[in-house]
């Protein structure tokens, strides 16, 4: 994702001010600029004024400090990826199309933030990637020469770059990192680098001739001395381009996660202060309004209501929005509602019974109709993962990836569904196992299924299991996904045949996606048994952990 680019300078001095104009201009030299390119001046003047005459007319007679910043240079762009997305590395290339639609925007930001003291903007198509240098002068709302008005603090330049990039969204152009402590490369240094020349091997040149009778040890050998110092130059500028690829793709997708969660934490604070600013009702108020003579102190707003009027919850959240109108009441309702959940801590999840007189009937169940292979069962049963209820359906427990029991699915023999068991905590864990490879080995892949029987169904399928391999359920597209742990398995496989699994997919763009014609029980039906002996044969099968 191409990222914007706004960055200030402060013109202190008028002398600085017309080295600004001869760079803008090119009047002077300018080494890595190409003069067969012409620039486009997008804000500018009829009379073709020099900057610091336009400058020195906006300022008008206004008496101007010694120190005062007499105009402030505004470079725009965006990373190389926006201007053209199919070459990024090669310098002086742009779409066009991309081009007019960003100098567009630049050119509406500009208009809509600065107005008339915006007095030159200048689009540079002549240097490696197109941007836009434009000169303010910073006056206040009442028109006097004061650039802290504008530019003074951390939270007007943290504005102006949100602004801007807020101007560019539509391009698809991502604002950077707020507060990042990332600085850019001095100009000077980054035109050095850009225009570094890359060594070219030119064999026709470089090799020299065979002298007489010099053996073809000898030749091979002074052929060596003389190419080896380029070699090492163009070995050295390969390693580099590939660790610097390396090391943009990684700052991308941190800069984009931190970006998303910036957003993420912005819209909870604005949220608080929504909440905040909810006007409070004070208690004695309240009871006043009432009649009442006296409260407890540790009565609420609307339980003090609900006990003097002798009424319900919502009799009383109705008399106090016409007492105390709407922001009164959703303050009192809210107070009351903490309450209630400060006083009730949440239920901690207790498993359902188990009964080893019913498990005979589920394990048969499971083994003759559903085909799953009675040690794989005995070994889940052993670490009480899957067992049966004292009503008689098959448990199947759900778990963190810390191995603590966070819920379970309840399946009755013969039917296609799975329930939920009360208090199960559905968004903390998942029904999941690992097999094949050794028990101290990372997990190198991970099958993510819709229910318990499909998870057990495909790993007898996939048997033998090269690698260790997690089978986890995912039952609905609202379920919680360990997005941390799962983003980093090398092979993310997403077998179910539901809505769940575009849902899936957008989550993790490193799952691939398996969706079968049948249902995975259904497949190891029609093999009879086909792999029981090879599953079976899986050491870490037994690798299951105890609670």
């Amino acid at each position: 994702m191409p990222f914007a680019i706004c960055r200030i300078q402060k013109i202190k001095s008028w002398g600085q001010l017309t080295a600004h104009e001869g760079h803008v201009t090119r009047t002077r030299e300018t080494p890595n600029a190409n003069p067969e390119v012409e620039n486009v001046q997008i804000v500018g003047n009829l009379d073709n004024l020099d900057l610091g005459t336009l400058v020195k007319n906006k300022i008008g007679s206004q008496k101007i400090r010694s120190n005062a910043v007499l105009a402030v240079s505004i470079l725009l762009s965006a990373s190389t990826d926006y201007f053209r997305p199919q070459a990024p590395l090669e310098g002086g290339v742009y779409d066009k199309r991309r081009l007019d639609n960003f100098v567009d925007a630049v050119s509406r930001w500009l208009d809509s933030s600065w107005g008339d003291r915006v007095v030159r903007a200048e689009l540079h198509l002549d240097e490696i990637t197109p941007h836009v240098h434009a000169y303010l002068v910073p006056l206040d709302e009442q028109g006097k020469l004061r650039c802290k008005a504008l530019f003074g603090t951390h939270n007007q330049m943290y504005q102006l770059q949100d602004s801007f990039a807020a101007a560019v969204a539509h391009l698809g152009i991502e604002r950077g990192i707020k507060g990042s402590l990332a600085t850019h490369s001095q100009v000077r240094k980054y035109y050095a680098a850009a225009n570094q020349d890359s060594q070219i091997l030119n064999l026709e040149h470089c090799l020299p001739q065979p002298e007489a009778q010099e053996t073809s040890e000898s030749y091979r050998q002074r052929v060596i001395e003389i190419l080896n110092p380029q070699l090492e130059i163009i070995n050295h500028q390969l390693n580099e381009r590939s660790l610097i690829r390396q090391q943009k793709a990684e700052l991308k997708q941190t800069a984009s996660k931190s970006e998303q969660l910036r957003k993420q934490l912005e819209r909870e604070l604005h949220l608080l202060q929504a909440t905040s600013n909810q006007q409070e009702l004070p208690l004695p108020l309240v009871a006043y309004e009432l009649g009442a003579n006296h409260y407890e102190q540790n009565d609420n707003v609307l339980s003090l209501v609900m006990r003097v009027n002798d009424c319900k919850f919502n009799d009383a959240v109705v008399w106090l929005h016409d007492r105390f109108g709407e922001n009164g009441m959703l303050h009192a309702v809210a107070n009351h509602a903490l309450t209630i959940a400060q006083q009730n801590p949440s239920p901690i999840f207790v498993a359902p019974s188990s009964s080893l007189d019913q498990w005979n009937e589920v394990e048969c169940y499971l083994t003759q109709q559903r085909a799953l292979p009675q040690l794989l069962l005995q070994t889940l049963h052993k670490r009480s993962l899957v067992y049966a209820s004292v009503t008689g359906g098959a448990v199947f427990l759900a778990r963190n990836l810390l191995n603590e029991p966070t819920g379970a699915y309840l399946h009755t023999p013969g039917a296609n569904t799975f329930n939920l068991y009360p208090s199960s905590r559905r968004s903390c864990g998942w029904f999941h196992l690992s097999i094949g490879g050794k028990l101290s080995e990372p997990t190198k892949g991970a099958m993510l299924v819709s229910e318990p029987i499909e998870a057990l169904s495909l790993a007898v399928l996939n048997a033998p299991h090269k690698h260790k391999t997690l089978y986890l359920v995912i039952d609905s597209q609202y379920s919680q996904l360990p997005k941390e742990f799962l983003e980093n398995m090398p092979n993310v496989v997403v077998a179910t045949i539901n809505e769940t699994a575009i849902t899936i997919c957008k989550a993790l763009p490193n799952a691939t996606r398996l969706e079968p014609k049948i249902t995975w029980n259904q497949q190891l039906q029609q093999q009879g048994g086909k792999n029981h002996a090879v599953l079976e044969s899986q050491t870490n099968v037994s690798h299951i952990p105890d609670y």
